[in-house]
């Protein structure tokens, strides 16, 4: 009898253990899954374009960014992408909101990439030192600023690190702060609500495209997915070696429609 009450008693313990290796076994085919068929759609676009193309997305359910490019060792201009860096070191840097005119530059900076209100701003961050500082304290290592804002180097993955601070926590800075960069991000002009919104209806964005040398044109976007069911992700993509601005455009919403389909 006393046996009997014995193995009873344990056996909840067994019960709780294996349903702790159900979770586990769960959760690992979720990452693996989302990280497979991701890089299986992505390198039908990635390594059958002639273009230089790199893509990063970071999944708050996995809590992992991943990553695709056909071009690993290159570093990608930001081009206007560098507007949401340049606004997010100005924030911290003072550490205080924005004066009204300072948020009246800030507007025409990211919701109509004014170029002019950039160097306003950019200069009032310190140029091309507050800039990499800014790069520095978010630690984006293979981000390197440029006196001429728009040739600053980078690369996704560093974007999303940036993207992560805005829209998902951030040590560095402030809940007002965070708003101040998302709610701009999130009016774009509707001209220029192309690239990472393809096949959206809920996004924060800020694109970037320049014609430029060897590069031909250089086009870039970045920003924040949240879809019909709640889940969410940050996105950056970058291009360049591109004919024309709509080849890059077309390789961009390519990328953003097979990523949405997944994440969803």
């Amino acid at each position: 009898m006393q046996r009997e009450q014995h193995i009873h008693r344990r056996r909840p313990r067994w019960i709780l253990i294996i349903l702790l290796v159900l979770v586990v076994i769960f959760g690992l085919h979720h990452f693996l899954s989302t990280g497979a068929r991701l890089k299986t759609n992505w390198n039908k676009i990635v390594y059958t374009s002639s273009d230089n193309v790199a893509i990063a997305v970071y999944s708050p359910k996995t809590h992992r960014t991943y990553t695709s490019t056909n071009a690993p060792k290159h570093k990608f201009h930001t081009a206007s992408t560098v507007k949401v860096s340049i606004l997010a070191g100005l924030l911290l840097k003072q550490q205080s909101p924005l004066s009204s005119n300072q948020l009246s530059l800030a507007k025409e900076m990211i919701e109509q990439s004014d170029n002019d209100a950039t160097t306003t701003l950019f200069d009032e961050l310190g140029g091309q030192e507050g800039l990499q500082e800014t790069f520095n304290k978010f630690g984006m290592k293979d981000s390197v600023a440029h006196k001429s804002w728009g040739l600053t180097t980078t690369t996704p993955a560093d974007q999303i690190k940036l993207l992560n601070n805005i829209f998902y926590q951030s040590k560095l800075l402030s809940s007002q702060e965070r708003s101040t960069i998302r709610n701009l991000m999130s009016n774009v002009e509707s001209d220029q609500a192309w690239g990472i919104s393809a096949g959206s209806d809920n996004f924060a964005i800020k694109n970037g495209w320049l014609s430029y040398g060897s590069d031909d044109w250089i086009v870039n976007s970045i920003g924040y997915i949240k879809n019909n069911n709640g889940t969410s992700y940050t996105i950056a993509v970058y291009t360049d070696n591109n004919n024309s601005m709509t080849t890059g455009q077309q390789t961009i919403e390519q990328l953003a429609r097979t990523t949405k389909s997944i994440m969803e």
